[in-house]
């Protein structure tokens, strides 16, 4: 019937005004509201807000408002269009440069360049291989200061993101 509070929830005290509530799971929800100083507060303070929302006049929507929004939408369109374009046509100048500037390199140009990255990648591949065969030792020496390192790094970082999170809010009046 109501939060763990004792109280109403807004939603139950809204069903209340709108005489829409479910007998299986709004059962006495009415009792509590007429002996509950704090929930009939609420029901009234709703029962109020509809009174003074009803007093209001809805203003006439200008007779071009569907033209006017549907317009907006197709520039809106329109205009990522053009960055699509744009975009397209800026890759595919980058792409011929590449080819003209491989082209005007020549074979020895692309030659060398082949040769230094393979170079690069041999190099790259003998560091993880001595690695490899080095770090599983060194961690194992160092488990205890790692798990005191990085339990002093994400201490603070989980509290501060803890201070991000907004509080718990339980509906109560």
């Amino acid at each position: 019937m109501t939060t763990v509070s004792g109280h109403l929830t807004e939603a139950q005290a809204q069903r209340l005004l709108d005489g829409t509530l479910d007998p299986a799971s709004d059962a006495g929800v009415a009792e509590h509201a007429a002996a509950c100083a704090g929930c009939g507060a609420l029901v009234e303070s709703f029962r109020a807000l509809g009174e003074a929302l009803d007093g209001l006049t809805v203003p006439e929507l200008p007779a071009d408002f569907t033209a006017q929004v549907m317009a907006r939408i197709d520039e809106t369109e329109r205009a990522a269009a053009r960055e699509r374009r744009w975009a397209f046509g800026v890759a595919a100048a980058v792409l011929v440069m590449a080819i003209a500037s491989l082209a005007a390199a020549g074979a020895s140009g692309l030659g060398h360049a082949v040769t230094t990255v393979s170079e690069q990648l041999d190099l790259a591949a003998r560091a993880v291989r001595v690695g490899a065969g080095v770090l599983p030792g060194l961690f194992s020496a160092l488990r205890l200061q790692l798990l005191l390192a990085t339990s002093a790094l994400a201490l603070p970082i989980i509290y501060g993101l803890s201070r991000l999170m907004p509080a718990a809010h339980t509906e109560s009046i």
